[in-house]
């Protein structure tokens, strides 16, 4: 048994180490990433909290905060990509600028647009054309 503590001590020194080496120098932590890659991420991120989640591994209520985080992180990362911005520099009037108004209906599946959507909610489609 005291074998079994030494190791998982030992392992979590180097684990530690390891991390705070990494920031001390500086190494790459994410925060860079293109506004693709943070929606795929963010999307990652979800799929793995539902499974944790069904597990048993997170209580009802810290689930449904990481959810409402991550989803928001989501949708940011997916309207970047949609404009073609690379973070949040999101201009405080909007992105649209002169664009044109948003159709009220989704062009592929029908659904009810509220006018504010880069992409369907039932379908993903492409509803306004990024500026």
């Amino acid at each position: 048994m005291t074998g079994f503590v030494l190791f998982g001590s030992i392992l979590v020194v180097l684990l530690v180490t390891t991390i705070w080496a990494a920031i001390r120098a500086g190494d790459d932590t994410g925060a860079s990433l293109g506004s693709a890659e943070r929606r795929d991420a963010a999307i990652e991120a979800l799929r793995d909290l539902e499974l944790e989640y069904h597990t048993g591994k997170l209580r009802e209520e810290e689930y449904r905060l990481l959810r409402a985080r991550l989803e928001r992180a989501a949708i940011d990362a997916r309207d970047a990509v949609a404009s073609g911005r690379k973070g949040r520099e999101q201009r405080p009037g909007g992105d649209r600028g002169n664009a044109p108004p948003a159709p009220s209906r989704c062009p592929d599946c029908e659904q009810s647009l509220a006018g504010t959507e880069a992409f369907c909610p039932a379908c993903g489609a492409v509803v306004a054309t990024p500026v």
